[in-house]
């Protein structure tokens, strides 16, 4: 089996050997001179920020913008207890964008800071190393522009979008055999170089499914041993586990880590080999903890695997949105599948409401009947 000789597991220790001493322990041992001195002495410049969100936002920019040093104050009402963890929390945050939340995260080598106070304001120094050079993120964007464009998103559902993306990566991305060069750790190496380790396969994969409108995460923790990075991605709310970076050996003709339940995620492997992080206490915003209770609520995963005939018959007929309801807006979409002759294959399985095989204006005339209250039985319609 592949597996990361380093990914974000890996990085924590760099985090661990470089972190300074507890908030209370940093206060008791230094007397640091005003923010005003500091600056004018060492050419720092500090923000001071009232809030948490608005120090996490900050410091989420500048991640985007790859700057490799701030220095942020944080105000005593801000209620934080562990400005660190607090900050790095918001500006790792999900948001939906697909450069934002876990790529963000996935994007840092690692990082070294310093807490303490300055009189009553919390004070948060920290330096961050990253995988990738902002070149290589824009090389990265302009590529997964060809890659979306290559494909029609808005005809395509949660299933087949997710299969599009994997089956290229598996397809397409060599693992890699020199862990020594940053770039194999980035989504830049999956899809420009087309070379990487689990990292790189994730974030590519977290990156591209997010700006297709996908619900996904990236999942730390052990594969076959060695510290690991491997995905979860939501079907109607429901997330199923992958492993790109394992199936790309197959190169696509088998995907035994594909779309698969916590039950049945490594059948095909004794003992298992997937094992999910706890996370890094110390450094929980960078290393999360994928068992926790928050992380699984908001995130449940399924017991077995994805089966695409069981979803697709258990369609509401009629909802060709697949909101839980018939409304106009149903109607509205049969009439332009009607037009075009292409759909999802959700709103394909939902649009043969008398289940003839066929997807006709006979169809769309059930469901406005039914819209308009003179049709509840799509089957027994007269």
């Amino acid at each position: 089996m592949k597996k990361c000789k380093r990914c974000i597991a890996a990085a924590s220790a760099l985090v661990l050997s470089l972190c300074c001493l507890p908030l209370s322990a940093a206060a008791a041992e230094i007397s640091p001179p005003s923010p005003e001195a500091v600056s004018a002495e060492a050419r720092i410049v500090y923000e001071r920020f009232d809030s948490v969100t608005e120090a996490g936002l900050y410091v989420r920019e500048n991640l985007k913008r790859h700057t490799e040093e701030l220095h942020i104050i944080l105000s005593p009402w801000s209620g934080s207890a562990d400005i660190l963890n607090d900050v790095l929390g918001v500006a790792f945050a999900e948001t939906g964008r697909g450069d934002e939340g876990d790529y963000l995260r996935l994007s840092i080598e690692g990082y070294s800071s310093y807490t303490g106070y300055m009189l009553l304001d919390q004070v948060l120094d920290i330096r961050f190393n990253y995988n990738s050079t902002i070149e290589e993120e824009a090389a990265f964007a302009e590529k997964e522009a060809e890659f979306l464009a290559s494909m029609d998103i808005d005809r395509m559902d949660e299933y087949e979008k997710i299969t599009a993306v994997y089956d290229y990566l598996v397809k397409n991305v060599d693992y890699a055999e020199n862990f020594e060069r940053s770039e194999v750790y980035t989504a830049y190496g999956a899809l420009v170089e087309k070379v990487a380790v689990c990292q790189g396969y994730i974030q590519a994969m977290y990156r591209i499914l997010t700006d297709m409108g996908v619900s996904c995460r990236a999942v730390n923790g052990e594969g076959n041993g060695g510290d690991h990075v491997w995905g979860i991605a939501a079907i109607n709310d429901t997330y199923y586990l992958l492993d790109p970076t394992w199936d790309s050996q197959f190169d696509g003709v088998f995907k035994i880590f594909f779309l698969k339940g916590y039950g049945d995620f490594d059948e095909y492997s004794s003992p298992v080999v997937h094992i999910t992080g706890t996370g890094d206490e110390r450094n929980s915003a960078f290393v999360p903890d994928c068992t926790s209770e928050s992380f699984t609520m908001a995130y449940p995963v399924a017991e077995s695997a994805f089966d695409p005939q069981t979803y697709y018959d258990s369609l509401i007929r009629g909802d060709l949105n697949i909101d839980g309801v018939i409304d106009i807006f149903d109607l509205i979409s049969m009439k332009k599948l009607i037009l075009s002759g292409t759909a999802s294959a959700s709103s394909l399985a939902a649009a043969d409401v008398n289940r003839d095989g066929d997807i006709t204006i006979g169809d769309a005339v059930l469901i406005q009947r039914f819209i308009e209250g003179s049709v509840t039985d799509f089957l027994n319609a007269s």
